[in-house]
């Protein structure tokens, strides 16, 4: 059933909204001094153009030659008036910061896997062939997305029974309103546009199941290798619209630590900063020390064990239905990765929050929440922004202790410290 709907609606969706291709704008294709003045020269250049191919006639042949030559003064013109415009700029203090960032930017995008077709292999070699290339891609994602730190068994916790109101059209509507336009699209290449457009059988399309990681250079260390990306996975467009009706849902229900200002309405990173400041400056008053100790987790989001996610919705008191619902999402995730080359085959994604969901950021905060509430301090002396943490004390070996118990907290539920930037 979802196969033959999604065909219709992608057909419907690029006879909307048309077709676009795969990858960067050509950068041959010089038309950065262009202006509207040129734009009117080349537009009337086309006109004629046309009219002289239909009739073949030769004062229509002659119009065209004319507005040809028009065009291309238009042109010399405005790129003779862009060259002296450049010039004049660089001769200030903003031109030269200019070049640098056009110098960063013109490095950054022929390093970028999207340009480099090599790879180094887990022996350090580097590969060239087009099918070892996705081969290294495909091993290197799925041990990074499968791989789960030691931990005791999750403890179970009673479930929340009992029916929940179906979702409904208002629900879809303020779920549509919160997502962005002209994003790229997911496995089934519905974009959430064709949505934008249009105003319970207890199991998702299959496609919901699968993703596009793409790899993404970091600007630094070596490009031909994989440690040096940063995995950006497409999911479905639709699935999304899922998620954020669940999301909207789950926020009713559910209430977060004071402490936790990562992915909470009306808080941000700077009233932890605000927070943090203020603190700062009452001991400093009164000539009272305090230590301060900044943790991180290392690879927090990708090493979430999913039992751990259901623990905390119903340590929450997430009705179980929406728990079923947000299973039904995990269930069989798989992923592909793509890079210049192609597409490589498809790896099963066992442990982590889905990268680049709506619902994901929530869950997470929800399992920081369960799993430290029990050794948080009282307010500001213990503050998150998602994986990132603040731990302050008065004594240096009272937060030696804190760090050590947050430690070993999250390694009880398969989380673990970032020592090297804790």
């Amino acid at each position: 059933m979802w196969l033959s709907t999604s065909s219709v609606i992608r057909l419907t969706a690029e006879n909307t909204l048309g077709k676009t291709t795969l990858g960067k704008p050509k950068v041959q294709k010089a038309t950065w001094f262009w202006n509207e003045e040129v734009q009117a020269a080349i537009r009337e250049k086309k006109s004629k153009y046309k009219l002289w191919w239909r009739t073949r006639q030769p004062e229509d042949r002659g119009a065209y030659l004319a507005a040809k030559r028009e065009a291309k003064k238009a042109v010399s013109k405005a790129k003779s008036d862009r060259y002296k415009a450049v010039y004049d700029m660089l001769d200030t203090r903003e031109g030269e910061r200019a070049v640098y960032r056009l110098v960063r930017a013109r490095h950054r995008s022929t390093s970028d896997m999207e340009h480099t077709k090599i790879v180094k292999g887990a022996d350090g070699a580097v590969l060239r062939r087009s099918g070892q290339i996705l081969e290294r891609w495909r091993e290197y994602y799925n041990h990074f997305c499968n791989e789960e730190f030691c931990h005791p068994p999750i403890p179970t916790v009673p479930s929340v029974e009992g029916p929940v109101l179906p979702i409904t059209a208002v629900e879809v509507s303020a779920a549509l309103a919160k997502m962005k336009s002209n994003k790229a699209t997911g496995p089934d290449d519905i974009p959430v546009d064709i949505w934008k457009l249009l105003g319970d059988r207890g199991r998702t399309p299959d496609v919901w199941q699968t993703s596009v990681t793409v790899p993404v250079w970091k600007g630094k260390r070596d490009i031909a290798d994989c440690t040096s990306y940063r995995p950006i996975r497409l999911l479905c467009h639709t699935m999304k619209v899922f998620e954020r009706v669940l999301e909207a849902r789950l926020r009713k229900i559910v209430s977060i630590s004071l402490h936790q200002c990562g992915f909470v309405k009306d808080c941000s990173t700077m009233d932890a900063i605000h927070a943090v400041r203020i603190f700062l400056e009452k001991h400093r008053e009164r000539n009272r020390s305090v230590h301060l100790a900044f943790l991180d987790l290392e690879k927090a989001f990708d090493r979430v064990p999913h039992e751990l996610l259901w623990m905390s919705m119903r340590s929450h008191r997430v009705p179980e239905e929406y728990v079923r619902w947000t299973k039904l999402l995990y269930a069989k995730p798989t992923s592909v990765v793509r890079c210049a080359v192609g597409t490589s085959r498809p790896f099963p994604v066992r442990v982590g929050v889905h990268q680049g969901s709506s619902l994901s950021p929530l869950l997470f905060i929800l399992c920081m929440d369960t799993i430290t509430k029990e050794i948080q301090k009282q307010h500001p002396w213990t503050l998150l922004f998602a994986d990132d943490v603040m731990l302050a004390s008065e004594s240096r070996d009272d937060l030696q202790k804190q760090v050590q118990s947050w430690k070993d907290q999250l390694q009880q539920y398969g989380l673990r410290l970032n020592t090297s930037k804790t």
